[in-house]
């Protein structure tokens, strides 16, 4: 996703949690920082900050077969990872209808990113999840107030050093990014048809910001100076646009920790681009790069549905991680 759409995304994320009476203190950190910390859900994109953590290696988990030892390691058959994703998730209900394409024997393969050690989507939304919530422990009096239950040193910490709303709201941006990415295709799939250059992913992802529109471009929206209620509202008259409806319902994680939960919505998001370009089209390893409008000028409802999918879950996902955090304080 470009910057319109992660700040969009993130956005209605805050006004899931609000529309499914979802934890009232979280839900006041991040609205009432809606616009100052927004930043927070692109700057990983941004060149400066490739000097630190920021490295492209963090925003992908790109799957390819694997032949190499203890293969069923690598395998994550179809009935299982839908159990493990749950009902809420649409990823699920995409892939149901193409089993022409990712049959028995697709499912039945192992796998495999290799990405450098310590790096990738899973790692990096780990990491933030438990910066996160050490932030909220170790948060000033506004915070404290907030956070359910009692630090008992809090009286002890140099009160600069304790973490303000701004900060922890621009880390929940932050990991809105990352969680956002997981549920891009093309950052799950390790063939050059995917590369960001290469044709579909960028062309995708332009598409997507088209349809988001300008309210939430960076130079208007560090500008806006519309209440956090109406920010909220403009995010969920985006729903239309996708033809997305919320069920008002932010589900418990899943798997039994947040890098799982990843793991699990990134293979999902790998099936999916082997739906997008199946292997017997371009096959795995294979250097060929394709087009937004080879893969859809002939496939409307794929993209309509794609589309759908895709910005449903990436909302739904943030609010889920967000969430979780915040249980594990309660």
């Amino acid at each position: 996703m470009n910057q319109r759409t992660h700040t969009w995304l993130a956005i209605r994320a805050i006004a899931l949690l609000e529309d499914s009476d979802g934890p009232k203190g979280l839900i006041k950190i991040l609205k009432d920082n809606v616009r100052g910390a927004a930043i927070g859900s692109w700057i990983p994109d941004l060149q400066d900050t490739k000097i630190g953590s920021g490295d492209i290696d963090n925003h992908i988990l790109k799957m390819k077969p694997y032949t190499g030892s203890n293969k069923s390691r690598f395998i994550k058959k179809r009935d299982v990872l839908f159990k493990e994703l749950g009902k809420e998730r649409k990823v699920c209900e995409f892939l149901d209808g193409w089993d022409s394409v990712l049959g028995h024997a697709w499912w039945n393969k192992a796998y495999k990113a290799e990405p450098r050690p310590g790096q990738h989507l899973a790692n990096r939304s780990m990491a933030l999840t438990t910066t996160l919530i050490d932030q909220l422990i170790l948060g000033d009096e506004k915070v404290a107030s907030l956070v359910p239950g009692t630090v008992r040193f809090a009286n002890k910490l140099d009160k600069n050093a304790r973490s303000r709303m701004e900060e922890v709201s621009m880390y929940c941006f932050m990991l809105s990014h990352f969680v956002a990415d997981s549920c891009q295709p093309c950052h799950c799939d390790a063939r050059k048809l995917s590369g960001y250059s290469n044709g579909l992913h960028k062309e995708m992802e332009a598409n997507w910001s088209k349809i988001v529109g300008t309210y939430f471009d960076k130079k208007k929206y560090l500008a806006n100076t519309d209440a956090s209620h109406d920010v909220l509202n403009k995010a969920r008259e985006i729903d239309a646009k996708f033809d997305i409806q919320f069920s008002k319902v932010v589900p418990d994680l899943q798997a039994k920790d947040p890098w799982l939960e990843i793991i699990n919505i990134c293979r999902a998001s790998f099936a999916v681009a082997s739906v997008l370009v199946p292997p017997n089209v371009i096959p795995y390893g294979e250097e060929s790069k394709t087009s937004f409008k080879t893969v859809f000028n002939t496939r409307p409802k794929l993209l309509k549905d794609l589309n759908r999918m895709v910005m449903h879950d990436a909302v739904l996902n943030i609010a889920i991680l967000w969430n979780n955090i915040w249980s594990k304080l309660e």
